[in-house]
């Protein structure tokens, strides 16, 4: 943990009810998204800190340049996107009032409160307001003084009509801005007939980690890498790292899942991995060899390895993405393990493929690298909820999707 800001004014009790609030993300989700949120605490003389459980250099928004700017912003989005989809889900079991809790996180950043550690967003003062302070001791009021006498003069109305007008003027182009700069999907299913469609690779996460539970912390998920997956099959929390429902389970009813609502002019390529040296490609999957891809799916389980740069260059290497529409969907547990640069990967396809489109889903604890869809102009999803990751998923494939929104925005 690291202070990000101290106030000039004591702490106060209204902030108590934070903690309660990045506790329930935390339950959800991985602490990359928790972390958006600094926490307030009281610090020598009462004085209110902003703690955050991110190291390294706090900078300020307006301290950035435009390229980290809108990097961080980009970032934003992505953590109140996992935001509404856990606001979502809990409304849909009938609780309410957590929802309710969640719901008042989701806004635009006050840009004079966020801060970028590590290229990752944290936002400070995000609780209820300071109390007024006390305020100081009646003075007499001072002697009247009576105003020379003016002769009236007629007003000018055309001001005030005016204003209107003006505010009106503000309000459309606030909201052409956040039109221009939303996430808009644009699918094949919504494009006029003709349309060539969309070439769609899979990259489905294949490496070791995806064997353990989809809940397990990140200290059991260290615990169990130090030992190198080889510890004794009895042991009480090895069976409850591996305990159903697993990373790699759920993965493959989301995808599953996906397949089943691929539009049918679509062919997807299945890329997984083995190991850091070597990423299978399991081949191109017309309409009518679904059910072989499913199958292909349901045989896959985990293995060595995490290369991401590595799959991520191959799968670019199948498709144009110059003349014609490409989207590459990771479907991974975390970051580059086998030493891999995946952000060069990801500018190498921002020169020389404009028109791939890279979407990310992480279930894992690690955040993957948000800087693939940052360069690429994609999306990406973080979530560690079952129920949740087959709709984390089709939200990432809409592009490609039988049954997409159109227009829809992210």
């Amino acid at each position: 943990m690291q202070r990000v800001v101290i106030e000039n004014y004591a702490y106060y009790a209204a902030l108590q009810t934070l903690d309660a609030k990045v506790s329930l993300i935390v339950k959800h989700f991985p602490p990359s998204v928790a972390s958006l949120y600094a926490l307030p605490k009281a610090g020598a003389n009462n004085i209110l800190e902003w703690w955050s459980p991110l190291g390294g250099q706090p900078i300020l928004y307006a301290n950035l340049d435009k390229p980290q700017q809108a990097l961080l912003l980009q970032k934003y989005a992505q953590r109140q996107q996992s935001l509404q989809l856990l606001i979502d889900e809990l409304e849909k079991r009938g609780q309410a009032e957590q929802a309710s809790t969640l719901h008042s996180l989701l806004g635009e950043p006050d840009l004079n409160n966020l801060y970028s550690i590590n290229q990752d967003p944290v936002l400070v003062r995000w609780g209820p307001p300071p109390p007024p302070a006390e305020p100081l001791a009646a003075t007499p009021p001072p002697a009247p003084v009576v105003p020379p006498t003016v002769p009236p003069r007629r007003r000018r109305l055309w001001p005030l009509l005016l204003l209107p007008l003006l505010l009106a003027l503000l309000l459309l182009a606030w909201l052409a801005y956040w039109w221009l700069n939303s996430t808009r999907v644009e699918s094949y299913s919504c494009q006029p007939a003709g349309t060539t469609p969309p070439e769609f690779v899979t990259i489905f996460d294949t490496s070791g980690s995806m064997a353990i539970n989809l809940q397990a912390s990140p200290t059991d998920e260290q615990w169990l890498f130090d030992f190198g997956y080889d510890v004794p099959g009895g042991n009480a929390r090895t069976r409850k790292i591996l305990a159903s429902p697993t990373r790699m389970e759920t993965a493959k009813n989301a995808l599953t899942n996906m397949v089943n609502n691929l539009h049918p002019d679509i062919d997807v390529r299945l890329i997984s991995f083995a190991g850091c040296h070597y990423q299978p490609d399991h081949g191109l999957f017309n309409a009518k060899q679904r059910p072989a891809l499913l199958e292909r799916i349901r045989g896959l389980g985990p293995d060595e390895g995490t290369p991401l740069a590595a799959s991520l260059a191959y799968a670019a290497s199948k498709v144009d993405g110059r003349t014609k529409d490409a989207v590459i969907v990771m479907f991974v547990d975390g970051v580059d393990g086998c030493e891999g640069n995946v952000c060069a990967v990801a500018e190498t396809i921002a020169r020389e493929q404009p028109r791939l489109k890279v979407n990310v889903v992480n279930i894992g604890n690690d955040p993957s690298e948000t800087c693939i869809t940052a360069l690429t102009g994609g999306r990406t999803y973080d979530s560690t909820n079952a129920q949740a990751i087959s709709k984390v998923l089709a939200k990432a494939t809409q592009e490609v999707s039988a049954n997409a929104k159109c227009d829809a925005i992210f």
